[in-house]
């Protein structure tokens, strides 16, 4: 009996626990966009759509003088050229396709590096050309050993360049990830060809442009007041850094980074230009970016670096948003956020909101953006939370997953807090039932045990030596039948008596109900 009874109160708990788990709430390891409470990620949230990688593509040709009177142009095919490519980053500015940089990235400048690079990519074709012209019997010519020639001076050489073109490709905080296995197979509306250098200023200047691809309703950013940075203050740059591109995935290639600077000094070019002195990670590839203030707005543009970006000692400069202000001003662009950024903004605000029924309404916000924008894949990460909280937490708006809170953490935290109370109900309902079951299993044993203890049957004549065993429980397959209602027999007749086997049964009996023992004569 008591493990049958303890048997039970297990099954019991089982089932609770069971119950119980099922009933919990239900966590997300990760929230898209991460610490939404924090206003400097939402800023950068806001902004990655607007950020953009521009590929600028540089034809070269490399002149070789042979002695004693040869020269010849390299590639020698008609019309072809060296096509160098320059990696950089830009910002829309407005929603008309307005988009600013860094002048140095659609105009590169020559300069030793890449004129290195053009000798580099000609290697191949002097040497074939070298074997071929050639006199009889001499060895042949590899490319390392034309460069060597060409560093020392045995070959002299030239570089010319002819006009550059520029790319601008939508980073995948627009367009999603991309399954294209390569630049020149993604989708229509990724890669736009800039069709006009609207206003630049030189690098030996303020090193700003202003460039413009055939984009309506595109999403853009704030340009802010740079006069308001101060030392010591806390920037974010987006950008595509060359260090990051470890393989030719578009996916890759086009999914920004984010950093965070410090501004370090305010000091001035020489030509009165205003400049911000910056520390922390700040690469080539990064040059035209933004950097952003905790409001989210561009206060500088990725420039230069005193020394190689990214090497030790480096010391890294922003130009100044005010610089970019002026070109904006002369060029009479309006600045106004467009359609398309006035409903991602509402969305995200609704997204990151904790009011209720913040849920629901970010849910019909990013269905109409899908519906207006079939190209903007890159919210279907926040789409998809916020149906999934919306259908958790019904219209009210409350949530059994996670939700931001007004202290800010870590940019992507791993583990929040649910805020149903429902689930607060049933949790509490559900330790109490729980307690209650613990008292009775408990309550259970000890009774059972105490009639183990008071239960004993009487020993057998001759027993003396035995152990001291409870008497077995009598077996039985169905419950007694209920006693009918009879006259009253005599005490004699419902007394107990101790029959020879030890046991005690009635007067009347004929077998003992203990060992079935046949009644004493």
């Amino acid at each position: 009996m008591y493990v049958r009874k303890t048997g039970l109160l297990l099954l019991g708990l089982g089932l609770l626990c069971l119950f119980f788990s099922s009933s919990q709430p239900v966590f997300a390891d990760t929230m898209p966009g991460g610490n939404v409470a924090d206003p400097a990620v939402r800023a950068v949230d806001l902004a990655q759509p607007a950020v953009v990688r521009i590929i600028t593509a540089i034809p070269a040709h490399l002149k070789v003088h042979f002695p004693p009177t040869t020269d010849v142009t390299f590639p020698t095919t008609s019309g072809a050229s060296y096509q160098l490519q320059s990696y950089g980053t830009g910002t829309f500015i407005t929603s008309q396709g307005d988009i600013l940089t860094a002048d140095h990235v659609v105009h590169p400048q020559s300069d030793k590096s890449l004129d290195a690079t053009v000798a580099q990519a000609a290697a191949q074709d002097i040497a074939t050309y070298m074997n071929q012209n050639g006199k009889a019997g001499n060895s042949q010519i590899t490319s390392d050993q034309v460069i060597q020639q060409i560093n020392s001076g045995e070959l002299q050489t030239s570089v010319s360049y002819d006009t550059t073109s520029s790319t601008v490709l939508l980073s995948t905080g627009y367009t999603g990830p991309l399954t294209a296995p390569d630049l020149k197979s993604l989708p229509a509306g990724v890669a736009l060809q800039v069709d006009k250098i609207e206003k630049e200023s030189p690098p030996d200047q303020e090193d700003i442009a202003i460039i413009h691809v055939p984009m309506k309703d595109a999403p853009s950013v704030v340009l802010g007041d740079s006069s308001r940075v101060n030392v010591q203050d806390s920037l974010t740059i987006i950008g595509f850094p060359g260090n990051a591109d470890i393989n030719a995935r578009p996916t890759d290639l086009l999914t920004s980074s984010v950093n965070q600077i410090y501004v370090s000094s305010l000091k001035s070019s020489q030509n009165g230009a205003p400049l911000i002195q910056v520390g922390g990670n700040v690469e080539k590839g990064d040059s035209g970016g933004p950097a952003l203030d905790k409001a989210g707005n561009i206060v500088g543009i990725v420039s230069f670096a005193s020394s190689q970006s990214g090497a030790p000692g480096a010391t890294n400069y922003l130009q100044a948003s005010n610089s970019a202000r002026d070109m904006v001003a002369s060029l009479n662009l309006d600045t106004t956020p467009g359609t398309f950024q006035k409903s991602w903004t509402q969305a995200f605000t609704a997204y990151a909101d904790t009011t209720s029924g913040h849920w629901d309404q970010a849910k019909r916000d990013f269905q109409q953006l899908a519906s207006n924008y079939p190209l903007f894949k890159g919210m279907q990460s926040y789409q998809s939370y916020a149906q999934t909280q919306s259908q958790v937490g019904g219209s009210t708006g409350s949530t059994l997953l996670p939700t931001p809170t007004s202290t800010p953490t870590a940019s992507r935290p791993s583990h929040t807090q649910p805020t149903s109370t429902t689930a607060l109900v049933l949790t509490i309902g559900s330790l109490i039932l729980v307690g209650l079951l613990m008292i009775g299993l408990l309550f259970a044993i000890i009774k059972v045990k105490g009639k183990g203890r008071t239960g004993k049957s009487p020993k057998t004549q001759g027993s003396d030596h035995q152990n001291h065993q409870p008497a077995p429980t009598p077996v039985t397959s169905a419950p007694a039948p209920t006693t009918p209602q009879v006259p009253k027999r005599t005490q004699e007749t419902l007394s107990l008596k101790v029959w020879p086997c030890g046991h005690m049964n009635r007067s009347n009996a004929r077998f003992c109900s203990i060992c079935g023992e046949p009644a004493p004569s």
